[in-house]
């Protein structure tokens, strides 16, 4: 009986062991104007994330919106391949591991914070 018990259980740990690891990023947008940054660990599964969902309880977030100017990715594999969308799908840019950091307003002059609402991203490697 021990013995069919310890079986079970080597067979268990092998199974949870055997669970396929998805792999991560991790990207903080900052606001350049108030100093505010956010960080969040995006699965680079494809999955679309919701700003929102993952920034809102950040410093970015600010009177009911999550607010930003920049993005960065700080935490990568070397080939992260993260792609952010406004509300209206637009790709406003990707980040990959020779391309880590962002203007999300696109003016090289200028850092306007924005409002994210609606905003997505998603992450591959």
């Amino acid at each position: 009986m021990k013995s069919i018990a310890a079986l079970a259980l080597s067979l268990l740990a092998t199974s949870i062991s055997a669970s396929p690891v998805i792999p991560t990023a991790t990207i903080a947008f900052a606001n350049d104007q108030s100093g505010a940054q956010g960080s969040a660990t995006i699965p680079e599964d494809g999955s679309v994330q919701n700003i929102w969902s993952l920034y809102g309880s950040t410093k970015i977030a600010a009177g009911g919106a999550v607010v930003a100017s920049s993005a960065q990715l700080t935490s990568f594999q070397a080939n992260t391949n993260c792609v952010i969308k406004n509300a209206n799908w637009v790709v406003v840019g990707t980040l990959t591991a020779e391309h880590t950091y962002l203007d999300l307003d696109g003016t090289s002059n200028s850092l306007v914070p924005l409002n994210l609402g609606g905003w997505t991203v998603s992450c591959t490697v």
